[in-house]
């Protein structure tokens, strides 16, 4: 699901609200849409931070930018939660004669239950555990300028493995409306790889294999947005 289908199904569902549904928005139902920044371990291409951000945790990692959606259903504070986002790292060089491209896609897709607090203070903490699939998909495009023309070539990877999420964050309330600021969210995403998706990722070039804990991706996502 890429950043662009997300928002598609968000507004398909403010579209949809009535004025009995929206007095629950907010309250029994909430729909969270942001920005998300994964920090993905055991890719190539990790990341070189200066300042308070050198540290061995982004050294290890890379960046991939994208777009996290949420909807949650809950009753006096206690819920589920379904939970996709997209993360794209883009990268490209140039060589005499040409230009290759390397994108690497995470697209997470999990669920459980969720926590939060049901009162009417303006900072609204909420915590949950989720499980469900990762999908891992590596490309690699190459643009070669001859004399005739240009020629393009590429190949691309792909795997889906058994993922996790566990974590939290803060939402600041907007009035006495259904709409809330996220001011942070903080989710463990694991990845366990499987055989499988490890040899095929491997040999695509998508991942360092030997980085790894095990067969496991150790991933951290931040993300912050918008509540209605």
């Amino acid at each position: 699901m890429k950043l662009r289908h997300l928002i598609i199904l968000a507004a398909l569902l403010l579209s949809a609200a009535t004025p009995s549904y929206t007095q629950v928005l907010g309250q029994n139902f909430k729909v969270f849409l942001g920005y998300s920044n994964l920090q993905g371990e055991g890719f190539f291409n990790n990341n070189t931070p200066a300042g308070v951000f050198n540290t061995d945790f982004f050294h290890d990692r890379t960046t991939l930018h994208g777009g996290n959606l949420e909807i949650t259903a809950a009753h006096e504070g206690i819920g589920i939660t379904a939970d996709g986002s997209f993360n794209r790292n883009s990268r490209g060089t140039d060589f005499p004669g040409g230009h290759k491209s390397i994108d690497t896609d995470v697209t997470y897709f999990v669920a459980g239950p969720s926590f939060q607090y049901a009162g009417s203070r303006k900072l609204e903490p909420f915590a949950r555990v989720m499980a469900g699939g990762a999908n891992t998909r590596f490309k690699v495009s190459t643009r070669r300028d001859l004399a005739v023309g240009s020629v393009t070539s590429s190949f691309q990877a792909n795997s889906t493995s058994f993922a996790m999420g566990a974590g939290g964050g803060l939402d600041l309330r907007i009035g006495n409306g259904p709409f809330r600021i996220r001011l942070v969210q903080i989710d463990y995403v694991p990845v366990f790889l499987r055989d499988k998706s490890v040899q095929i990722l491997g040999a695509a070039g998508a991942i360092e294999p030997v980085n790894l804990e095990g067969q496991r991706q150790d991933n951290v996502r931040f993300s912050f947005g918008f509540v209605f």
